[in-house]
């Protein structure tokens, strides 16, 4: 299901630039029936249209921010799933946040939530792979730069805007 919303995504997030001349398109139509309109010529079609034109970016905008939100909450929602499966093991590539097992990383990667940004940066990295018969991929977790136990985490699994996409973050005192 997340890979045909990708696609969607992908879809609408391909012409939106274009949203904006269009829209401009439709500003100076509406600008042009107030001409139409002081010359006493029916400008009501000309309006309508500027109307659709300038609507056509919000509600591009509008489907882009909603499928963003719902690709993000899919991907949180598998990932847990993924991490509850016994079958599933998570590699440490670095030791920089500490040494864990696999059920230790588990326990607090499972705790991944959305947070409000909070316009603070990332500081230190801790790679991770995540082994799975069914999937493998690797998870970035970066240290908060302002909140020391806030981690954010990223993964190269999916893709829908950058290389690595941040999937939550979690909150916790064991990572040192």
């Amino acid at each position: 299901m997340i890979e045909a919303l990708e696609r969607i995504y992908s879809f609408f997030r391909f012409p939106f630039p274009f949203c904006f001349g269009v829209a401009f398109i439709g500003i100076v139509l509406l600008l042009s029936s107030n001409v139409l309109k002081s010359l006493k010529i029916n400008s009501k079609k000309i309006q309508i249209i500027g109307f659709i034109l300038i609507g056509q970016l919000f509600i591009v905008g509008l489907i882009l921010v909603l499928l963003q939100s719902i690709i993000l909450n899919e991907i949180r929602n598998e990932f847990i799933r993924i991490l509850e499966s016994p079958k599933t093991q998570i590699v440490q590539t670095d030791k920089n946040f500490g040494i864990f097992t696999s059920d230790e990383l588990k326990v607090e990667l499972i705790k991944i939530k959305e947070y409000s940004p909070h316009h603070s940066g990332t500081s230190n990295e801790m790679k991770l792979k995540l082994v799975n018969p069914d999937n493998n991929f690797n998870i970035k977790v970066f240290r908060d730069s302002q909140n020391p136990n806030e981690y954010w985490i990223f993964t190269d699994k999916y893709w829908f805007g950058s290389k690595d996409e941040e999937i939550g973050r979690i909150t916790t005192n064991k990572f040192k």
